[in-house]
């Protein structure tokens, strides 16, 4: 079983926090030199321009529009703007051959899954090298279903779940289905034949008709459904690097706030230290893949007994993974090196615990919620609007809590964020 190692530092009660660090095995044929980093929209893209745009690394970054929020950093010299994939594949694939050939770039790095299986779907049409998982990686970590067998296979705790795939097997498992259920779509997104599309959102169903209702609709557009188990609890992600399933860095968070209450991206998270058993779990399912790259597990820490419940694997760089940059672990960072055969040192792994990360525009999100009550029929716990409120006025003042996107020395991504909201 793998240990996190500890120091306590000088700062009070913060500890730094060092993962399990290797020199990654991965056998490169070469080295890659610039980068035509992808999916400008979201804050993963928006780490690894921070990170990369500071050490020095070169990369063109391209966005879907020109208000994606990464295309306003200060580190984003050279940019542009290429066709989404969920609107046409091919058109997406020429134009980041195009650009690769403008930019010279020798390898392309997508961080959304629609560009990651896009880009996996057309690997022999690229000019570059696509930095993605590899095929049978995406077969399992993109897929909740598979990622849920593995797991049982290692014997991970997960919510009780049922596969629904075809009418016959949802007339079959309906009887065994107790409420309130969660209803999830088995794929986040689903590859066409000329784009990909975003699957439909968690939904809560509290009897058999919203269940018949709520599977109907999904299969009749394709989409492959699991039905789940009631969890309620906080959300905690052991995310980092990894080398054929070997942790290289890992930093743990638990999620303090959702941009919608009953689930949804973090709002507000807080960096913690990694318990062992959740380590052990954690290691031995990705040894299981034999996956390498960037990659959160996410679990459900059920709020009375507190045991962990596997919720699904992220096989690429995670929403909150700027929290990481902020407690002092440069994840992007040491992805470059990984990708260029250099050692990644042990003290580059630590990170100090406590520290908390906010997306003010999703904390706000969060308080619009709590300001409309407690949702109908909600089984879990719900904010009251008091302490709700209380909660999102003392983020602003709290010395241990940093706004992952509104940075002093890097503020216009906030106001391309802003854009992306609301034009």
């Amino acid at each position: 079983m793998l240990h996190n190692s500890q120091t306590i530092g000088a700062l009070g009660d913060r500890r730094e926090t060092a993962a399990p660090s290797r020199t990654p095995s991965l056998e490169r044929s070469k080295t890659y030199r610039k980068v035509l980093l992808l999916d400008a929209y979201s804050t993963r893209t928006l780490a690894c321009v921070r990170s990369w745009g500071s050490k020095g690394v070169e990369f063109a970054v391209g966005g879907e529009t020109q208000w994606d929020m990464s295309l306003f950093s200060r580190y984003a010299s050279e940019k542009f703007v290429y066709t989404s994939p969920k609107k046409d594949a091919k058109r997406f694939i020429q134009d980041i051959n195009r650009y690769c050939r403008e930019f010279a770039a020798d390898c392309i790095f997508p961080t959304s899954e629609s560009a990651i299986m896009t880009c996996s779907e057309n690997r022999k049409e690229l000019i570059s090298v696509p930095i993605i998982p590899r095929e049978r990686d995406i077969q399992t970590m993109f897929s909740k279903a598979n990622t849920l067998q593995v797991a049982h296979s290692v014997g991970i705790l997960a919510p009780k779940t049922i596969h629904i795939s075809d009418e016959m097997s949802r007339a079959f498992s309906e009887s065994s289905v107790k409420f309130p259920a969660v209803v999830k779509s088995e794929k986040s997104e689903v590859m066409q034949s000329t784009k990909t599309k975003t699957s439909a959102p968690t939904a809560y169903v509290f009897n058999r008709r919203e269940l018949q209702d709520e599977c109907q609709k999904r299969l009749a557009s394709g989409e492959s459904v699991l039905v789940q188990e009631f969890i309620d609890g906080h959300g905690l992600g052991i995310c980092g690097l990894f080398d054929e399933g070997r942790p290289v860095a890992l930093i743990g968070h638990r999620r303090i706030r959702e941009s919608n209450p009953q689930g949804g991206p973090s709002a507000v998270a807080e960096t913690v230290e990694i318990e062992p058993g959740v380590m052990h779990s954690t290691v031995e399912l990705l040894k299981r893949i034999g996956y390498t790259g960037p990659a959160m597990v996410e679990y459900k820490i059920e709020r009375h007994t507190g045991k962990p419940y596997l919720m699904e694997i992220n096989g690429r760089f995670w929403g909150a993974v700027l929290l990481a940059s902020a407690a002092g672990l440069d994840l992007p960072y040491l992805y470059w090196k990984m990708l260029n055969g250099m050692d990644v040192h042990p003290e580059e792994t630590k990170y100090q615990t406590g520290i908390k990360g906010r997306y003010l525009v999703g904390d706000t999100k969060a308080l619009i919620h709590c300001m409309k009550g407690r949702p109908k029929y909600w089984p879990g716990e719900f904010p009251r609007r008091w302490p709700a409120i209380k909660a999102y006025v003392n983020s602003f003042f709290d010395a241990q809590t940093r706004d992952l996107i509104l940075t002093h020395d890097d503020p216009y991504p906030f106001l391309g964020r802003l854009m992306q909201e609301f034009v």
